[in-house]
């Protein structure tokens, strides 16, 4: 079962999200998710970007250069918190999930054999992304198929749903999709982290606006 796996299963939730919420820990009973855990996430809509800027808080997002949005900035910290607790309780593994994530009926079946077949020595495991196994899309050509479930990740930003993550990796800046691309082959100092991704992918992400979208536009660029 997925709770087997991970020592953790840490939930990015809103406190004003309260309709996710509840559906992500119906899913966990459905699932017997009983290690998993809601972490407070971060509402841009509290964050005075400008002020940040201004301090040196806040930078351009050195992955796509450009600014970030408000939105943009609390999902990254939300995420910062989950690594941050991973590390304070000096835990060994964490699968992290944002609250919109929707298990497949078969969630728990996919990942033991994805866990069974994937290297031990893993640094960060990929159980959703926007860009498909076999779509020949963007990313697509530089995977490699290790195994029935596994596939050698590459530049797998767009998959910050649901991943896990290890006690010796704790990313600090750019966006989370962009930071993710580091551990999966696309950022050259970074070669040295194994970053895998399961297929089928055991869940999807709801058909729900994005709360990243919802909270603010992006800055306009200055010269």
């Amino acid at each position: 079962m997925i709770r087997d796996h991970f020592e953790r299963i840490f939930v990015l939730n809103m406190a004003r999200s309260i309709t996710r919420r509840a559906l992500f820990m119906r899913q966990a009973r459905i699932f017997g998710l009983s290690n998993a855990e809601i972490i407070k996430a971060v509402d841009g809509r509290t964050l005075d970007l400008e002020m940040m800027r201004s301090q040196g808080i806040l930078q351009r997002d050195t992955h796509l250069k450009r600014e970030l949005t408000a939105g943009e900035v609390g999902c990254y910290l939300s995420h910062l918190g989950a690594w941050r607790t991973l590390l304070e309780r000096n835990l060994k593994t964490a699968l992290i999930c944002e609250d919109d994530v929707l298990w497949r009926i078969d969630a728990n079946a996919i990942i033991d054999r994805f866990m069974a077949e994937v290297p031990c020595d893993w640094d960060i495991l990929h159980f959703h992304n926007n860009v498909r196994i076999g779509s020949g899309l963007y990313n697509d050509h530089g995977r490699k198929k290790i195994s029935e479930y596994v596939w050698q990740g590459f530049n797998e930003g767009r998959g910050a749903a649901c991943y896990a993550i290890g006690l010796n990796i704790a990313p600090i800046r750019s966006t989370v999709d962009g930071v993710t691309n580091w551990f999966t082959g696309w950022w050259k100092e970074c070669q040295g982290y194994r970053g895998y991704v399961c297929w089928p992918f055991p869940c999807e992400v709801g058909n729900v606006q994005s709360e990243i979208d919802l909270i603010s536009q992006r800055p306009k660029e200055t010269t």
